[in-house]
């Protein structure tokens, strides 16, 4: 017997894409959206996540939230803010992002700049 998996989402991997056109399609698409994208040194990745993938990951930041809670930790959340650096030619979408350890740094912070701001604390 084979044992295999449902797919938890739907991925369309680009290669030899420009920084610019990153951007470019990061503005086109917009905030309001359901898709992932993620970009490495010219490669391109977008994703849809389904259901089981969704489930997932409301689950880990209910357990995030309570362990928070519990343990009395200011948290902040970024959800999927797009976390990027241009000069590294690498961008990434968390479906969950987090501040834990550095959330007094970014408390009060309306837009992330990574080249001066620290990296989330936790992704999941």
């Amino acid at each position: 017997m084979v044992a295999t998996t449902a797919p938890t989402s739907q991925r369309v991997i680009l290669p030899n894409i420009s920084w610019e056109t990153f951007e470019a399609i990061l503005a086109e698409m917009g905030d309001n959206r359901v898709t992932r994208v993620a970009y490495d040194q010219g490669t391109l990745e977008i994703m849809t996540p389904l259901m089981p993938h969704e489930h997932n990951k409301r689950l880990i930041e209910k357990l995030i939230d309570t362990l928070a809670e519990e343990l009395d930790l200011n948290i902040k959340s970024i959800g999927s803010t797009t976390c990027k650096r241009k000069n590294l030619q690498r961008g990434v979408e968390p479906d969950s992002g987090f501040y834990i350890k550095n959330e007094p740094i970014m408390r009060a912070k309306q837009t992330l700049d990574l080249t001066i701001d620290p990296p989330p604390d936790e992704r999941s």
